[in-house]
């Protein structure tokens, strides 16, 4: 039997992948974030206010020249909390990147237009 403890090597393709002369001709798909994304409007707004709070909060710590370890220990947080409300990441709260901007001097007005420009 060819291949088993004779020394030989088989040659094996992995699952799924494509060789270039199969890839050769296929064309991209255009599509929008959303689509791709498989986004509503109501998530899609979503998205961008924690994108625009994520900034605002980013900004807010870079203006008064704080590290995320100080921010955060003004937050009440950890720096990696931090990390992740700048980033805009999905498993951050919105009502707790707010009290963040709020714990760092923001003024409300400040986050309304944050949040308006976002819309």
């Amino acid at each position: 039997m060819a291949g088993v403890g004779d020394g030989s090597v088989t040659e094996t393709k992995r699952p799924g992948r494509a060789t270039m002369a199969q890839r050769r001709g296929k064309s991209w798909v255009e599509t929008t974030v959303e689509e791709f994304l498989d986004l509503s409007a109501e998530d899609r707004v979503i998205v961008e206010f924690r994108a625009a709070l994520g900034l605002a909060l980013q900004q807010a710590r870079r203006r008064r020249k704080l590290t995320q370890v100080e921010a955060a220990q003004i937050i009440g947080t950890s720096q990696a909390q931090v990390s992740k409300m700048e980033a805009g990441v999905a498993s951050v709260t919105l009502d707790r990147m707010i009290k963040a901007l709020t714990a760092l001097g923001v003024q409300r007005a400040t986050i309304v237009r944050a949040l308006s420009r976002a819309a």
